[in-house]
């Protein structure tokens, strides 16, 4: 029963609100905070703390520990486009082949967020 007594005095009722304001003294106030940064390849990079900064295509910073964006993979890729009978090929950043986009483009290369697709069968050949 005791125990039930220094629980309820310890929570008290509600406070003034100017002493919900101030901290205790020998209290210590911390806020968290999230920072986040961009960084090259469409990446992003992030990190909570007490402190934070960010550089933007770099790195971020919470408490004193930095953490880096990845690094950039650069890349070759090709794909046959058999209605023109030719390779389109691209280099660069998150490089990749495209899917059909129907049934008479039957797919492509992207590199660095741009895509280039085959030019569509005229005949009526279709993806397969």
């Amino acid at each position: 029963m005791a125990v039930l007594g220094l629980q309820t005095a310890a929570c008290g009722g509600p406070m003034e609100e100017q002493e919900a304001l101030q901290p205790q003294e020998g209290s210590e106030v911390t806020a968290m905070a999230v920072c986040t940064a961009s960084c090259p390849g469409g990446t992003t990079v992030s990190c909570t703390g007490n402190h934070c900064e960010a550089v933007e295509g770099q790195a971020v910073m919470c408490d004193g520990q930095w953490k880096n964006c990845p690094p950039v993979v650069v890349g070759t890729v090709s794909f046959f486009c058999e209605a023109s009978n030719s390779l389109l090929s691209c280099t660069g950043i998150n490089a990749h082949t495209l899917q059909p986009l129907s049934s008479k483009v039957c797919g492509g290369v992207s590199c660095n967020g741009v895509d280039t697709y085959c030019p569509a069968f005229t005949d009526a050949r279709e993806c397969f």
